[in-house]
């Protein structure tokens, strides 16, 4: 699966690219399609790979609801991460996450990523409401979140806690 903005191109992850990102294998990487400058996958993604890799493998592939890469449209570079921690629950809600390689924060991708990935989860029928979190002090994070919509619900000493709930839902 592939979603397009004005400057990215997100591509659901798969076995293949899970394998080489586990390896940290820049070559492979790079043979599969997308430039790297070796700062993904992100720390937090890389320990999240096992997770992932099951995921897609009980899942027998994506469903959407689990890990995209974000990259460059002009220069194919992977400049990130975002998805979800996996299907719905019973209550329609999927948690979003994600975070932009060092060298290229502060340009606005992830905003860029998160709009048009929220639009898509907003489609789905049995989405019907997302929730985030962050470290307390993640001010970047938080500036995200606020600039999509997401309210603040609650804190505590590990996590601040947001809620966003697609327009069609309300």
């Amino acid at each position: 699966m592939k979603l397009e903005t004005k400057r990215l191109v997100m591509h659901t992850i798969d076995l293949p690219l899970i394998e080489a990102a586990a390896r940290r294998d820049t070559q492979a990487i790079e043979a599969i399609g997308f430039n790297t400058n070796g700062e993904w996958p992100t720390p937090d993604f890389y320990e999240a790979i096992p997770y992932f890799r099951e995921l897609l493998v009980r899942n027998q592939g994506t469903k959407g609801f689990d890990s995209w890469i974000m990259v460059a449209k002009d220069t194919q570079e992977i400049v990130g991460g975002i998805g979800f921690l996996g299907d719905p629950d019973p209550n329609g809600i999927i948690e979003i996450g994600f975070a932009t390689n060092e060298s290229h924060r502060r340009k606005g991708y992830c905003n860029e990523a998160a709009h048009a990935l929220l639009n898509w989860a907003s489609g789905q029928v049995n989405v019907q409401r997302i929730v985030a979190r962050c470290e307390p002090g993640n001010i970047g994070s938080a500036a995200v979140l606020t600039k999509l919509g997401f309210r603040l619900d609650r804190k505590d000493a590990q996590y601040e806690y947001w809620n966003y709930v697609p327009d069609n839902r309300q």
